[in-house]
């Protein structure tokens, strides 16, 4: 018998499948939740309370994450479906820094859901804003881009209370969370 004995040969054999069944899984794990993350997000968390979005931060904690999509749901603490929750509840800032490309002049409408304020930029410009506290609700605006490639800059704030953030574009009867492809915008990593 080449092998000599088989229970030993069946054993390695099966070691040797699970372990590379689990490197695979492993890798598969790192690669899909690091491949698409495009958004650039900065959380400041600030030792005195922020009541208005350009209240002065005082910085006690800083974090920088990149995220799949700007999703941030309603809650008492911020929480994304990546990193779970994230231990911020109060009186903290969030930039979000994300590149697109557009592939043709397209009329795009911005959904954004905030509690509380906010700051929507594009290639430094202000798009649209609410500066101060308000429960979870709905802004929206309506621009052409241009086709080319275009940065968008969005400054959060949470004073106290619920806190959340998400954001929509919509092109052509298509409504996609920021940070999602379509077939005229894509995102890119900066």
């Amino acid at each position: 018998m080449i092998f000599g004995n088989s229970k030993l040969f069946d054993r390695r054999t099966g070691l040797l499948l699970f372990a590379l069944a689990l490197w695979g899984w492993i890798g598969y794990s790192i690669f899909s939740h690091t491949a698409h993350k495009t958004i650039q997000t900065t959380i400041i968390q600030s030792r005195t309370p922020l009541r208005h979005l350009d209240d002065p931060i005082h910085p006690i904690r800083k974090e920088i994450l990149w995220i799949d999509t700007l999703y941030f749901p309603k809650g008492n603490s911020l929480y994304n479906p990546i990193y779970g929750n994230l231990g911020y509840s109060h009186d903290f800032v969030i930039l979000f820094d994300m590149d697109i490309m557009v592939q043709k002049d397209i009329p795009t409408t911005f959904i954004i859901y905030s509690d509380d304020g906010f700051r929507l930029a594009i290639d430094g410009k202000k798009i649209m804003e609410f500066t101060k506290d308000r429960p979870f609700s709905k802004s929206e605006t309506t621009l052409t881009l241009k086709a080319g490639k275009h940065h968008i800059h969005i400054k959060y704030f949470q004073g106290y209370g619920q806190l959340g953030i998400v954001g929509y574009y919509k092109v052509a009867h298509t409504t996609k969370l920021l940070g999602q492809n379509s077939h005229d915008i894509s995102f890119m990593r900066q």
